[in-house]
């Protein structure tokens, strides 16, 4: 499980792991079981969560666009 914390417009992508088959179907992606995505805390304008995903799936924290 990935823990993150995240801003208002702040960002993760979830994407094929690097590697991957890109012939796999989303029922093979998620053959073990869905994204499960917790909220562990909330304070003003940023969330803490935690981010738990098949094996074929990787989690990024999306960085932000420069101002």
């Amino acid at each position: 499980m990935l823990i993150v914390s995240r801003r208002d417009a702040e960002s993760i992508l979830i994407r094929p792991s690097d590697g991957i088959d890109p012939k796999m179907t989303l029922a093979d992606l998620f053959s073990a079981g869905p994204i499960e995505i917790t909220i562990f805390s909330s304070n003003g304008n940023r969330v803490k969560m935690g981010v738990q995903a098949p094996e074929q799936l990787t989690i990024w924290r999306k960085k932000a666009a420069a101002a």
